[in-house]
C-alpha cells in the first residue's frame, strides 16, 4: 500500500484533504498524516488559533506535524520514517528540497489557476480582477521554483460576469475533489503524462502577487485612473472582505464605507449624466439603486458596510443614512 502525506493550512485546502482521506480505499493508499503551521495567537483574548487543516485533521484522527522549520533535522527524520510515496501540497509555504524529494513518486501541488497563468499567492483574486472569463485548477510536480513544475492535470472553470471572490473560491474547492482523485490515480498507475510549463514572460503569465491591506483602500489613483469595468472587476476580486473608501453624504457629513458586493455592469448608458469618462460618481438613482458611473458605463453597489457596522443592502443604506430623500443623492468621493 502507498503512503501519502498532506501539507496545507487554510480553509481552501480542507476540500483536498477530505478528498485524499475519502479515496484511500478506492485507490489503495494510506493518508499517514499532515503538515500544517503552528497555532497562532490572535484575537482580543489572545487565544491559540488552529489552522483549518489542523482542525479537520483532528476530526479525521490523523497524525499532525507542526514544525517550526520545514528543514529541521528531527522533523525530516520523522517524515523519512513514514516511507512516503507521495506528498500533496495545497495552499502551503514553499517546501525545501530536502523535504519535497523524500517521496518515491515526488511531491505535487494543487494550484488555483491554469498554470502558467497566475503563479503566486492570490490566483483567485487576480483572475477576477483582470476580468478573466475562465480559470481553474492545476496539479503539478514541485521543484525548487514556485509554481513552475511539470503539469499533471488541469480542470477549467468559467467565471461568470457577476462572480465574486467567495463564489469562485467555493467553486474551485468543489472542483478540487475530482482533480485530486485523477492526479493520485494517474501517478500510482504510472499513467501520468507530465507536461512542461512554457517558459515565457511573467507579464504573459499574469503573476498573482499576495493581496496587501493597502489594496483594499481605494485611493485617488484608483478612482481617477481605472475604467468603470476595471473598478467593477477589482471590487469583485476583493469581495469579501470588500474595499474601503470615504464618501461625503448629506451636506457636511463624511462616512467610511466598505463596498462588499457589486453587480449588473453595463456599457453605453448615456442618459445618466453628461460627465466625461473621468468624472466618476457614486449616486442613488432611486432608493434601491446605488450606482458607480462615468456616464457611459455603470455598475450597481448591491451591498455595503458602514464603519463598524453590519452588511446592509443599498436600500437599507438609503433608508438609514440619507436625510434628503426628495432629490437624487450624489456622493463626493473623499481621498
Amino acid at each position: 500500500m502507498k503512503n501519502i502525506l498532506f501539507c496545507g493550512t487554510p480553509h481552501f485546502a480542507t476540500a483536498s484533504l477530505e478528498a485524499i482521506y475519502k479515496y484511500q480505499k478506492e485507490l489503495n493508499y494510506k493518508l499517514v498524516g499532515l503538515v500544517t503551521i503552528q497555532d497562532r495567537i490572535s484575537g482580543r483574548g489572545q487565544k491559540k488559533q488552529e489552522s483549518d487543516v489542523k482542525k479537520l485533521g483532528k476530526k479525521l484522527n490523523l497524525k499532525i506535524f507542526t514544525p517550526t522549520e520545514l528543514s529541521d533535522t528531527i522533523f525530516i527524520e520523522k517524515i523519512t520514517k513514514l516511507n512516503l510515496d507521495l506528498i500533496i501540497v495545497v495552499a502551503f509555504k514553499k517546501l525545501p528540497e530536502i523535504l519535497f524529494k523524500i517521496p518515491k513518486h515526488g511531491t505535487i501541488n494543487l494550484h488555483a489557476s491554469l498554470l502558467p497563468k497566475y503563479r503566486g499567492a492570490a490566483p483567485i483574486n487576480w483572475a477576477i480582477i483582470n476580468g478573466e472569463k475562465e480559470t481553474g485548477l492545476t496539479t503539478f510536480y514541485i521543484n525548487d521554483k514556485i509554481d513552475t513544475g511539470d503539469i499533471i492535470h488541469q480542470s477549467k472553470v468559467k467565471i461568470k460576469p457577476n462572480c465574486h471572490l467567495d463564489e469562485l473560491y467555493n467553486i474551485l474547492m468543489q472542483e478540487s475533489d475530482q482533480i485530486i482523485f485523477q492526479t493520485i490515480k494517474s501517478i500510482f498507475n504510472n499513467t501520468c503524462n507530465r507536461q512542461q510549463q512554457q517558459d515565457t514572460s511573467e507579464r504573459q503569465h499574469k503573476y498573482a502577487r499576495k493581496i496587501k491591506k493597502s489594496d483594499l483602500q481605494l485611493d485617488a489613483k484608483f478612482w481617477e485612473s481605472k475604467t468603470i469595468k476595471e473598478m467593477y472587476d477589482f471590487i469583485r476580486g476583493m469581495s469579501p472582505p470588500g474595499v474601503k473608501t470615504t464618501i461625503k453624504i448629506n451636506q457636511n457629513q463624511t462616512m467610511k464605507i466598505i463596498i462588499t458586493k457589486v453587480n449588473n455592469f453595463q456599457e453605453k448608458v448615456n442618459d445618466l449624466s453628461k460627465n466625461t469618462a473621468k468624472d466618476i460618481q457614486i449616486k442613488f438613482l432611486d432608493k434601491e439603486n446605488l450606482i458607480v458611473t462615468n456616464g457611459s458605463q455603470i455598475f450597481n453597489i448591491e451591498k455595503i458596510k458602514t464603519e463598524n457596522g453590519k452588511e446592509i443592502t443599498a436600500q437599507e443604506f438609503y433608508n438609514g443614512f440619507i436625510s434628503n430623500k426628495k432629490v437624487e443623492s450624489t456622493f463626493d468621493i473623499i481621498y
